[in-house]
């Protein structure tokens, strides 16, 4: 791990306090190590969306803590990995930061929790506060390759895009009107703490990241900005009000409609109680 990558995980841990085991948010296994099928009625294995990770896993804990002998993981890997997981029966419920598509509707249960959006983000000390659509496409087809272009220092935009498993991915390319293999990247980085250590790594860095967790770095001190779209401020309260654009759902899916302890955490996390700390996460909570 990089200095800059450590830097950036602690102030994420900032953000979530230390929890049990059972309910950190973790890298995912190995395919060879993932089990085939549920775990149990006292157990619940839950992967996917690295944006939803450290919300759940800290939702997690403080379920586990009303039920004695539960057992909860909470493992990154993007929304596409906890889908999948949830489809194929790896994992209880899978997270994703992104609905659910026509062609999986017919087998997946999804729930939904919360909004949040796809930010882009610079270093503080890019000039640059502003973008288009039109820039957006520009850039990552590699036809605008210089700040200069928007208004900042004749310096190279370096590209930081995120692997085919994240949602981000998917909804900065609709965004442009691209494929997300049409992206042209400097470089690859998977989940928040990776994308923002990358900008701390290269000031001339462009990179898209989750609204909440952005904002949420900022109020920490992280040497960020982040850019208004087209002409709409990076906030919440432009989400809330549905002015901000490449805004997504976050949810909890399953293979069939949630029973048992599934359920009973699902219930929890959906709670009433629980709106002010997903608003605390610059999350907008599900009404």
């Amino acid at each position: 791990m990089s200095k800059r990558h450590l830097l950036v995980a602690l102030a994420l841990a900032v953000l979530v306090p230390s929890a049990a085991p059972s309910a950190t948010a973790q890298s995912p296994e190995p395919a060879s190590r993932q089990p085939t099928e549920a775990q149990g009625n006292d157990t619940l294995r839950i992967t996917g969306s690295s944006t939803l990770a450290p919300l759940i896993a800290e939702l997690a804990q403080r379920f586990q803590a009303t039920r004695p002998g539960v057992h909860i993981t909470v493992q990154a890997g993007g929304s596409n990995h906890g889908i999948a997981d949830a489809l194929a029966g790896r994992a209880d419920i899978g997270m994703s930061s992104r609905g659910l598509k026509p062609e999986e509707q017919n087998d997946l249960f999804a729930i939904t929790i919360g909004r949040d959006a796809v930010a882009f983000v610079v270093h503080r000390d890019n000039r640059v506060r502003a973008i288009t659509r039109a820039q957006v496409a520009a850039i990552l087809q590699g036809r605008v390759t210089s700040w200069k272009a928007l208004g900042g220092k004749d310096a190279p935009i370096k590209v930081v895009s995120r692997p085919p498993s994240h949602s981000s991915l998917e909804i900065v390319a609709d965004y442009a009107g691209l494929k997300p293999e049409e992206i042209k990247a400097a470089i690859v980085a998977g989940d928040n703490a990776e994308v923002l250590a990358a900008v701390l790594d290269h000031p001339d860095a462009l990179a898209f990241v989750s609204l909440g967790a952005a904002l949420d770095l900022v109020q920490h001190g992280m040497p960020i900005a982040l850019l208004a779209v087209d002409g709409v401020p990076a906030t919440s309260a432009a989400l809330r009000a549905g002015r901000y654009p490449l805004s997504r759902t976050l949810n909890l899916v399953t293979r069939q409609v949630p029973t048992g302890l599934a359920r009973s955490f699902i219930e929890y996390v959906c709670a009433p109680s629980q709106r002010g700390f997903i608003e605390d996460k610059d999350f907008v909570p599900y009404q």
